[in-house]
């Protein structure tokens, strides 16, 4: 049960709809603030310990919504935004940068942007980091989290070296999927990129954080993920600092099991 709470502790709960609205975001943010069913919680006695998820994250047009019926709830949530093109990323980097200054001047306090693919099946490694760079910029005080859309990367070896120029280029996660790929959030891939993030602690004594997203719905899933984070990184990255679990039906499964 501990884990479980632990898990629900980090998930951005999420909504990507293309038919999304003011009243259904308005129901996620609620869901965020009462993840667990009350009486649940008073007989593991954690009523009382302020259990809400990590963040409610949406598209760019939604985030005023989101952060309205949080400030209503009297919650303290952040929002997330995905932002910079999603979830193709095939759009001009000065439109990208633009999403990602209007989601921040709407409220967002985290920004999920997403990588030009393009970019690291053709090698151009060094454009890669401008871009991520000039989009950190662009998020000013907001944390980013550079999804890297893993499963359109095409080797291991290109999903080790973006992971590194996403931290180099001022990232503060490396998120595996826009979860609209065919393939999302996969063990082999998470290993990755934690080994990378371990490395590049070591390296910089500068802490990054994870996000494995796209296809995570059971709270055995979830789980598994914690374990992964508690032997590749250490249990300093078991905090919503450090990770996140991007998700939008998780949740039912872990209150069931629950």
């Amino acid at each position: 049960a501990a884990w479980l709470l632990k898990a629900v502790t980090c998930i951005d709960l999420t909504t990507l709809s293309g038919d999304d609205t003011a009243s259904n975001v308005h129901r996620l943010c609620f869901k965020a603030k009462h993840p667990i069913r009350e009486d649940l919680l008073k007989a593991l006695d954690m009523h009382d310990k302020g259990i809400t998820v990590g963040a409610v994250c949406v598209y760019p047009a939604r985030v005023t919504d989101a952060v309205k019926a949080l400030k209503a709830a009297g919650s303290n949530i952040p929002v997330a935004s995905v932002a910079a093109g999603f979830p193709a990323g095939q759009t001009p980097l000065e439109t990208k940068l633009a999403e990602i200054k209007l989601a921040v001047e709407y409220g967002a306090r985290e920004i999920d942007i997403v990588i030009s693919r393009s970019l690291v099946l053709s090698g151009q490694w060094e454009a890669l980091y401008e871009e991520i760079r000039q989009c950190r910029q662009a998020c000013g005080e907001a944390h980013m989290k550079t999804i890297l859309a893993t499963g359109e990367l095409g080797s291991l070896v290109n999903v080790y070296k973006a992971s590194m120029i996403a931290m180099m280029a001022g990232s503060d996660f490396i998120k595996t999927s826009t979860g609209k790929e065919v393939e999302n959030a996969t063990y082999p891939v998470g290993i990755v990129m934690m080994r990378a993030i371990q490395e590049f602690y070591w390296k910089t004594g500068h802490k990054v954080g994870f996000k494995p997203a796209g296809g995570i719905r059971t709270a055995q899933e979830a789980i598994t993920w914690l374990m992964l984070v508690k032997e590749e990184l250490g249990v300093e990255w078991l905090t919503p600092e450090l990770f996140r679990l991007g998700a939008s039906s998780l949740l039912e499964d872990i209150e069931k099991q629950v």
